[in-house]
């Protein structure tokens, strides 16, 4: 996982800028844009004109703060342009990185690493197997020869570079070296502070400015693990907490500590003092993918506490659960949880801890990045924002929506309309359900009226007639298109309303881009995409290997008459008359086994 982030944190490097202010030209203040399309990059200007055009470039930075756009054209090579297209650092390098803290930037030039200066001008000479950033330390890793040691920027080697790995945080001036297994610290000028003594030293992140970044000592102490037991250090290096004095030790963060003994939790300080006693079943920062909270949470039995990240309760601790979520304020997207207590009412605590939604609804469906969301409250749902503020009185029966739609299904007195954000209505209370379909980001809608089903759009526009006793909307490994029944007999229908494999059959079978099983009155047959028989239907079984299985094209058909099998090719032409059955059971036992 902390590769995962690693990774993740050099991208934003190279994918992010500290700013994205415009140039200025001889006549007025320009800001620019990036926009993209198939691998390929460009740039526009407040008025939408093209000032750097797709198709140049497979990839722009944004403008950084020198006016200079990192940039990769499309045969691979890499350099620096500004926004007028002028080549600053000619594009002949195979690999490159940003300009770290303004001074160097990592490239490759024949294989090898060195560093250049904004001027283009060859700095620390093509000589390194790594590509590596100078950070608070002032030193960056470099490689040689499968063995690793630290650089400063005049290319200096101040950690000797003979150690079989070395690491260091983007925050700490401190770096790591590691020599059979074992790492060591040592000081930004190269001077090594401790024994080479630890198994693992655990590195966590830290916001500043916006940003985050990787930090040894950054939350306090850094826990550090030896011989399966761990331990808590200062940036002095001084043990603070000695190793085995907990059986569980969490990374610190805002200087708390989450530690365990006897499968009980408590917090400790940079201290090592105890400021939550370990007495709790579990405690966590909430966490969802790689977003971590700086709230706590603390559960005892059935019951759950928040603390803000000071460790002071934000909440009575008679939480029953609680999930994360997000929602989009007027300024930004805001991170905070729905809670729900023990008698049941549901409120919100944002994730700085500060209650933002009163526990008085039964249930409050999660924002999921919106404005607004559904909410219930005397067994009716409307409409809330994410201050509580009623956008729809409370009159539903139910409420459906998808996380990443502003509109909302709603059934009043069973009938099915559909509203907007604003409470405004967009689908009248003319249907008996209405179903988002998968696609499109839910701006079809499957309907249904007076038992038939059909597709309509967001702006009630008829994609498919409402004449049909099914219509499929999602189905695992089956076709883009609908699957549809009328009077019994079952087609396809593209998503733009147009008939694939018209209604005239009991069965349809799809599963490649090839042919299509279709099955009437117990016989079976083939037909092409464009609905041309290809088998008739006079056959007791046909069989293929499942594409998706075998990941190959669909090349051979099994097909068994009177008893007996025989294969043909997709076009309907004989293979082989007599198809052993040894073959058939080897194939598709698993089908035909209860024949």
């Amino acid at each position: 996982m902390r590769t995962f982030i690693n990774i993740l944190i050099i991208l934003s490097l190279i994918t992010s800028c500290k700013s994205k202010k415009a140039e200025l030209n001889t006549t007025e203040f320009q800001t620019y844009k990036r926009i993209n399309s198939k691998n390929t990059w460009g740039f526009i200007n407040q008025n939408g004109d093209t000032i750097i055009p797709l198709n140049v470039y497979k990839f722009l930075n944004p403008i950084d703060d020198k006016n200079m756009i990192f940039a990769q054209l499309k045969d691979g090579k890499y350099g620096f342009i500004n926004i007028h297209q002028d080549t600053l650092i000619s594009f002949k390098y195979d690999n490159m990185g940003v300009f770290d803290q303004g001074q160097l930037a990592p490239a490759n030039f024949k294989g090898k690493y060195g560093y250049i200066n904004r001027k283009g001008e060859v700095k620390i000479p093509f000589q390194y197997e790594n590509k590596s950033y100078f950070y608070n330390s002032g030193l960056a890793i470099a490689k040689k020869e499968g063995k690793f040691g630290f650089i400063n920027m005049k290319g200096e080697e101040i950690v000797p570079i003979e150690f079989e790995s070395v690491k260091q945080s983007m925050y700490d001036t401190i770096v790591l070296a590691s020599k059979n297994s074992k790492w060591a610290f040592y000081s930004k000028k190269g001077t090594r502070k401790t024994d080479f003594k630890y198994d693992e030293v655990v590195e966590t992140y830290i916001e500043i400015d916006g940003r985050t970044k990787s930090t040894l000592f950054g939350n306090g102490l850094v826990l550090v693990k030896a011989e399966n037991k761990t331990a808590y250090i200062n940036n002095d290096l001084e043990e603070i907490v000695p190793f085995g004095t907990y059986e569980i030790a969490k990374p610190f963060q805002n200087d708390l500590g989450i530690v365990s003994n006897n499968r009980k939790y408590g917090i400790i300080n940079t201290q090592g003092e105890i400021v939550i006693p370990i007495t709790n079943d579990f405690i966590e920062h909430p966490s969802e993918y790689s977003n971590n909270s700086e709230l706590i949470a603390i559960r005892k039995g059935n019951i759950i506490q928040l603390l803000d990240k000071t460790a002071k309760p934000i909440t009575d601790f008679d939480i029953k659960e609680y999930k994360w979520d997000s929602y989009k304020s007027k300024e930004s997207y805001q991170r905070y949880f729905i809670l729900t207590k023990n008698s049941g009412m549901t409120g919100t605590v944002s994730d700085k801890g500060i209650m933002e939604i009163p526990f008085e609804y039964e249930e409050i469906e999660p924002f999921n990045g919106r404005s607004v969301t559904f909410a219930k409250l005397n067994g009716k749902y409307g409409l809330i924002d994410y201050l509580g503020n009623v956008k729809y009185p409370f009159e539903f029966d139910e409420v459906i929506s998808s996380s990443y739609s502003d509109y909302f299904i709603v059934n009043k007195s069973g009938n099915y309309g559909m509203i907007n954000k604003n409470g405004k209505q967009i689908i009248s209370f003319a249907y008996e359900n209405i179903t988002p379909t998968f696609y499109g980001k839910s701006q079809n809608y499957i309907i249904q009226k007076n038992g038939l089903y059909g597709i309509i759009d967001i702006e009630k526009n008829i994609i498919i007639p409402i004449e049909y006793e099914e219509i499929s909307n999602w189905v695992e490994y089956g076709p883009k298109e609908h699957f549809v029944t009328k009077n019994g007999k079952k087609g396809l229908i593209s998503r733009d309303g147009e008939i694939v494999i018209p209604t005239q059959y009991d069965e349809i079978f799809v599963d490649n881009s090839k042919l299509i099983k279709v099955k009437n009155d117990g016989l079976y047959g083939t037909v092409d995409w464009g609905n041309k028989t290809i088998h008739p239907i006079k056959y007791e079984q046909i069989l293929w290997e499942w594409p998706y299985l075998t990941q190959k094209q669909l090349d051979t058909i099994y097909i068994k008459e009177n008893g007996k099998y025989f294969s043909t090719d997709t076009d309907g032409k004989v293979i082989e008359l007599n198809v052993s059955k040894k073959l058939i059971d080897k194939k598709f036992g698993y089908l035909v086994k209860n024949e």
